[in-house]
């Protein structure tokens, strides 16, 4: 006999909301943390070290509480694979965008463009979770989104490494567009073939991640000096940004509302400017404050446009498919 699932109550989808909205502040930190740790240990060392770290401990937690096993029996196929693929496909990209900038100002374009995955995210999810949306308020907030992270980046800025550099700057910035299409696949597929009861295999994720890449690190040479800062950074990036902000993140998609934590991660660009700027010393241009101002605006739009009947519809649809896909999976 089946047991019956229902989607989940207000009550733990506001709980879930607000995970996601603490990933969303514990991701501003992220570049200021990871490109030290890039320069003292280089980028696919430290990537390798942080997302390894964090992949056992999780998974450690797991099996300590004996649920590895039968979390991974209740994810389901697609869910693990598919998303697993999705995971691990937007952090090698991000980390191979990373490798590819040549001068930290070149990291924080790679990382602002990185950023477009929240609009990303409520245009997939029209058509991968059946969620309506009024078109001109959606097109509107996610050119607003487009055009502050036009800004961050500055004209001025990318006028001056016009000509030879356009070439270096394409393949640095590319990968990352890439990996803010793959999270904004993930984002809506974890729901999807997820489903608010699906388990939470993020550290497993985590550790693919980590694995592959450290086979990248094999590839390629790369000079590291280890010291307590880098060591202290390094924790924290694994326990707090990784970690704890994918799982928070994979609750939010899965159970919260999308739409919202997905319009509030607009900030990230504006908050992880802030963060960067006072942790590595940086002056920030006054262009970047103006496309703050454009990102949010963006994300109340992109908001507004998504129809919050239609998404809490096609929740409980989710919720049945995912029933009938671990019924047949049994």
């Amino acid at each position: 006999m089946r047991e019956a699932r229902f989607p989940p109550s207000d009550t733990s989808s506001r709980a879930a909301t607000a995970w996601g909205v603490l990933a969303i502040i514990l991701w501003s930190t992220t570049i200021a943390c990871s490109r030290s740790v890039a320069e003292q240990l280089g980028v696919f060392t430290g990537a390798a070290v942080v997302y390894l770290a964090a992949g056992v401990a999780g998974c450690g937690v797991l099996a300590a509480r004996g649920q590895l096993v039968a979390s991974l029996r209740q994810a389901g196929r697609r869910y693990l694979i598919g998303c697993g693929v999705l995971m691990v496909a937007y952090t090698v990209l991000l980390y191979v965008a990373v490798g590819f900038a040549v001068t930290r100002a070149q990291v924080v374009t790679v990382t602002v463009a990185n950023y477009l995955w929240p609009s990303l995210t409520l245009l997939l999810a029209v058509p991968i979770l059946g969620w309506r949306a009024r078109p001109l308020g959606l097109a509107a907030g996610t050119l607003a989104g487009v055009a502050g992270v036009a800004l961050a980046v500055g004209a001025d800025r990318l006028g001056a490494e016009a000509g030879g550099s356009w070439t270096a700057h394409a393949t640095s910035t590319l990968p990352a567009l890439l990996a803010a299409v793959a999270w904004g696949l993930y984002s809506n597929l974890s729901r999807r073939w997820g489903g608010p009861q699906a388990a939470n295999a993020m550290p497993l994720f985590l550790l693919a991640s980590g694995l592959v890449l450290a086979a990248l690190r094999a590839c390629r040479a790369e000079h590291s000096v280890w010291s307590a800062r880098v060591v202290t950074e390094a924790g924290y990036l694994a326990a707090f940004p990784t970690l704890l902000a994918y799982v928070c993140w994979d609750t939010a998609a899965r159970r919260g509302n999308l739409s919202l934590v997905a319009a509030l991660s607009y900030l990230t660009p504006l908050l992880s400017v802030l963060v960067s700027s006072l942790y590595l010393d940086l002056p920030v241009p006054p262009q970047q404050w103006l496309a703050g101002v454009l990102v949010v605006a963006g994300a109340v739009l992109c908001k507004l446009s998504v129809r919050t009947e239609s998404a809490q519809a096609g929740q409980a649809v989710i919720a049945r498919t995912c029933d009938d896909d671990y019924i047949r999976t049994r």
